[in-house]
């Protein structure tokens, strides 16, 4: 009776799904990466936080695969990559019941800065150490995003939270919206409930430029031109055309961060 019972335990534990579940950007299987990722899969080891890894690839339906983990009980599903790799991801996992995590390696790792976690072996302390917090996410159309867009045209209307406009004319705007960006100085916190509207308009005046920097937060902003504005994403790298309605998700996913954040 017990080596049955012990049989029956160890079948329980062998269909368990790991805690932890790796997702690993394609780029990494270049050989530059090779002796990193020893490095990260040893740590991970002697921390004990070790699980299944799975590689991005054109070849697999990874959104099938993550579905599948967590309904296998994953409870933490971990970003190898960069911030482009983090934000395919996001767009996944926005409505699941799992912690991010990320271990950040190669170029293009902002984000990774602002949530205070360093890149390669040095990041699976902070996944260790479990530091969750609750964070907004920004919605433009269809489209999910942690840090900011960006947005850059001759004349630009946004109309904020159905009650005030900002209307910019000339050349020279540039307009970041941004849930999680650290700008001139100013961390942006993505705990807060609100979008943040930074307005830079460069000046020309004789043989100097000057560029002046204004401060808005809404909730909902709405941003529609006869002829389409070009609308840059900074997480995954990519545009969006308007018409564009964004919005502020507030504590919409959980992801561990570091103690040397930027909020």
């Amino acid at each position: 009776m017990r080596m049955n019972k012990k049989i029956k335990t160890n079948r329980a534990q062998k269909n368990k799904s790991p805690m932890y579940y790796y997702i690993y950007d394609s780029f990494l299987n270049e050989k530059t990466y090779q002796t990193t990722l020893a490095k990260i899969e040893t740590r991970l080891t002697d921390l004990g936080i070790n699980g299944k890894i799975n590689r991005l690839s054109f070849l697999k339906n990874i959104q099938q695969i993550i579905f599948e983990e967590a309904k296998r009980g994953v409870k933490t599903l971990v970003v190898v990559g960069n911030d482009k790799t983090l934000g395919q991801i996001l767009n996944i996992v926005v409505d699941l019941d799992i912690t991010i995590a990320l271990i950040p390696i190669g170029k293009n790792n902002h984000i990774a800065q602002l949530l205070g976690i360093p890149e390669g072996e040095p990041a699976c302390d902070i996944l260790s150490s479990r530091i969750i917090n609750h964070l907004d996410l920004g919605q433009i159309n269809n489209y999910y995003f942690l840090s900011s867009l960006v947005i850059g045209s001759k004349q630009i209307s946004l109309e904020c939270d159905n009650g005030f406009w900002i209307n910019l004319e000339g050349k020279n705007n540039l307009i970041t919206i941004a849930n999680l960006e650290k700008q001139e100085g100013i961390s942006i916190d993505p705990t807060d409930g609100k979008l943040n509207i930074i307005v830079a308009n460069q000046q020309k005046k004789w043989f100097k430029t000057r560029t002046i920097y204004s401060y808005f937060a809404a909730k909902k902003i709405w941003l529609d031109r006869r002829k389409p504005v070009s609308i840059f994403l900074s997480d995954e790298k990519k545009i969006v055309k308007s018409p564009a309605s964004i919005n502020i998700l507030p504590k919409k996913i959980k992801m561990i961060v570091g103690k040397n954040r930027a909020f």
